[in-house]
């Protein structure tokens, strides 16, 4: 891999992590963002006696978690709180 394209691949995860950023301070944005947090039982595995449902949990708990890296946010409870707070500031 050269160093080219490293540097565009920081370019375009920069260039997400923007947009990301932008989609979350619309009042939407964090609505959607907390139930995608919540649906994907981010703060908390899921266990499971079927294998596969076991794997779509993780699955989607994985997606939620490469969500949070890319905003650099190391626990994701601290995120949920602050659009629950956000949230009931706005009502």
């Amino acid at each position: 891999m050269s160093v080219l394209n490293s540097l565009q691949r920081l370019r375009q995860k920069a260039k997400l992590k923007d947009d990301l950023v932008t989609i979350l301070n619309t009042p939407a944005g964090k609505r959607f963002f907390e139930v995608l947090l919540r649906e994907c039982h981010v703060t908390k595995p899921v266990f499971h006696s079927d294998t596969n449902k076991l794997r779509e949990c993780e699955g989607r708990r994985r997606f939620a978690m490469s969500l949070l890296s890319l905003l650099g946010q190391d626990d994701p409870q601290q995120l949920i709180t602050k659009l629950e707070l956000e949230n009931n500031n706005d009502v």
